[in-house]
């Protein structure tokens, strides 16, 4: 993916916001979901700003995600020129706000949880899975018979975490509340999902949330079952679409061709078929260099036989084998 260049070329129109525009609307809506001096936060102020990706790619993940075999294989290809620093986030931490620091070169990251993700006037983002969703129930609640759970069974249970988050059981959950005559009860205080399951395991109410993070909380009494008909929940690799200010063209484009090897081991692009830039040339041995494999070398041209060689044809030599006895 190509940067838009800071000046509009020779006839043609001026971009309608100017880059420097972008980037602060992108500061602004990074800003937007807190820093690390309001209360709800996590502090990450020691963790230091990144060098250019050329000499070393930082990555930031969310909790439940697994990005360890992805890892391994860039270390593999290129681990020995530039190495990879995984960057770990607390649940209450924002990933945006820690790329907008430049603490990390590219984060992965779930956009419901993170929706500034989805403006493409300040972030790359490339969808690499999908997670099904999970309702956490207490291990002796009635719901645990079930080997999935409608959203329709949850109409009458109270979820732990806003309506925007499953607004297909927040409408079914208002329709039972209206026949019952009832109103929804308060939210308890909760910093982050970990404080949520605290409360399922304390029988407050129930949790949708994606499988990895069912899976991270699990308790001994706690259980969690599928919600068919509820919509997956994505996992996007995201990185800023705006280069470093300071950066030159070429660093950018550098940087850019760094993060794109990382893309390319994220979808399974094999090591022979690597596209990018920073991938590492590797020369073919002393000694094997055009060697002869079957009919061909292996620069793939065709191997020529020399005329002694060559078999004769038209000439039948004499088949041999035992003697007919006398």
């Amino acid at each position: 993916m190509s940067h838009q260049p800071p000046h509009p070329l020779p006839g043609d129109a001026a971009p309608e916001h100017p880059i420097a525009d972008v980037e602060s609307v992108c500061v602004e809506a990074s800003d937007v979901h807190g820093t690390d001096d309001e209360p709800g936060t996590s502090a990450s102020a020691h963790r230091p700003t990144v060098r250019p990706a050329t000499g070393g790619l930082s990555v930031a993940f969310v909790p439940g995600i697994m990005p360890s075999k992805w890892f391994g294989r860039w270390q593999e290809r290129f681990g020995a020129r530039i190495p990879l620093d995984p960057v770990p986030l607390e649940e209450d931490e924002d990933p945006l706000a820690v790329l907008q620091r430049r603490e990390a070169h590219a984060a992965l990251l779930r956009p419901e949880a993170a929706p500034g993700s989805r403006d493409r006037d300040c972030w790359h983002a490339v969808p690499l899975y999908r997670e099904r969703p999970v309702v956490v129930l207490p291990a002796d609640h009635v719901l645990t018979l079930l080997d999935e759970v409608p959203v329709a069974e949850l109409a009458s249970e109270r979820l732990l975490q806003d309506l925007a988050e499953v607004p297909a059981w927040a409408r079914l959950r208002a329709e039972h509340l209206q026949a019952a005559g009832q109103i929804e009860r308060e939210l308890p205080a909760m910093r982050h999902t970990g404080d949520a399951v605290e409360l399922v395991a304390a029988g407050l109410g129930l949790l949708v949330v994606p499988m990895s993070l069912a899976r991270l909380h699990h308790r001994k009494d706690l259980v969690h079952r599928p919600v068919p008909d509820l919509p997956e929940t994505e996992v996007h690799l995201v990185w800023p679409r705006l280069p470093e200010p300071q950066a030159s063209g070429e660093q950018a484009a550098a940087e850019e061709a760094v993060i794109q090897e990382f893309v390319g081991i994220t979808r399974g692009r094999r090591a022979g078929s690597s596209r990018g830039e920073a991938a590492q040339k590797r020369p073919a041995p002393a000694g094997k260099r055009g060697r002869v494999s079957g009919d061909r070398t292996s620069a793939g041209s065709r191997r020529t036989r020399s005329p002694s060689s060559a078999p004769h044809r038209g000439r039948k030599t004499p088949r041999r084998g035992r003697r007919s006895p006398r």
